[in-house]
């Protein structure tokens, strides 16, 4: 609780830093609250597609859950990548389109954001 209390602290003493009315909806400030207040979240079992990411509690449409952490790739190596993981048996991969340029590649290296359905 006391690590808790010095974090809310914390974010009260930047908010007043750099003056919450200045920027009330900040993407800056709600990316920033992801590090106080973490998402409960359960991996498991899903129909729409083998594994899934539930959400234990009710979450906003504009709120942060979790960041797609995985590898910056180009289209082309997205589509050798998918590929060879079909070759290679796996089932599943996790490839995530930022812009026309980036994909995310979650398959090997991501984190329980890939289970999102």
């Amino acid at each position: 609780n006391r690590v808790l209390s010095e974090r809310r602290s914390e974010q009260r003493r930047l908010l007043s830093a750099i003056g919450a009315t200045a920027l009330p909806d900040s993407d800056l400030l709600k990316l920033n609250q992801l590090k106080f207040r973490k998402k409960r979240l359960r991996f498991g079992r899903s129909r729409i597609h083998e594994w899934g990411l539930f959400a234990m509690e009710p979450i906003a449409a504009d709120e942060m859950v979790i960041e797609y952490v995985g590898q910056n790739i180009r289209q082309v190596v997205a589509d050798m990548r998918e590929k060879r993981y079909a070759q290679e048996g796996i089932g599943s991969s996790y490839l995530f389109r930022v812009d026309h340029d980036t994909i995310i590649d979650a398959t090997k290296c991501g984190n329980l954001a890939r289970f999102i359905n």
